[in-house]
């Protein structure tokens, strides 16, 4: 039964990739919640730029 219930994700999850509903293509207003692991997280992102506001302005002294 699991296996059934796995082979039917796999094929909905090709489905929306082929048709283009990827979070990465999202176009919906709706707040969207990440795992802290994930790279898209709004405090790794934060991070990012941070670091790179730094390497910014040590290149411009």
């Amino acid at each position: 039964m699991m296996s059934l219930i796995k082979r039917g994700v796999a094929a909905y999850d090709r489905w929306c990739e082929k048709i283009g509903l990827v979070p990465e293509n999202r176009r919906c207003c709706a707040p969207v919640r990440y795992d802290s692991d994930d790279p898209r997280h709004p405090e790794h992102k934060q991070a990012k730029q941070a670091s790179c506001s730094v390497k910014a302005k040590s290149h411009a002294d």
